[in-house]
């Protein structure tokens, strides 16, 4: 998948009770680790695990309508 000009891995997570919480760069918000999500990284060049955000599904629906910000910019 194309996006913000780079290739990106894309995938769908299902919860977990892992208890972990992550910060969704669409919104700002909360994204706990026992709910559906999307996590997406850039498929070159910086595959590292820290740089996989963890987005609310809706939120990434919509990444082409509001600029990311926060630990994604």
């Amino acid at each position: 998948m194309t996006y913000a000009g780079q290739v990106w891995s894309v995938r769908q997570v299902r919860p977990n009770d892992s208890g972990r919480a992550y910060r969704c760069p669409g919104c700002q918000q909360e994204v706990r680790a026992d709910v559906p999500h999307t996590v997406a990284w850039p498929a070159e060049g910086m595959q590292q695990e820290e740089n996989r955000r963890h987005w609310h599904s809706v939120c990434w629906s919509a990444r082409d309508r509001r600029r990311p910000g926060g630990s994604f910019a």
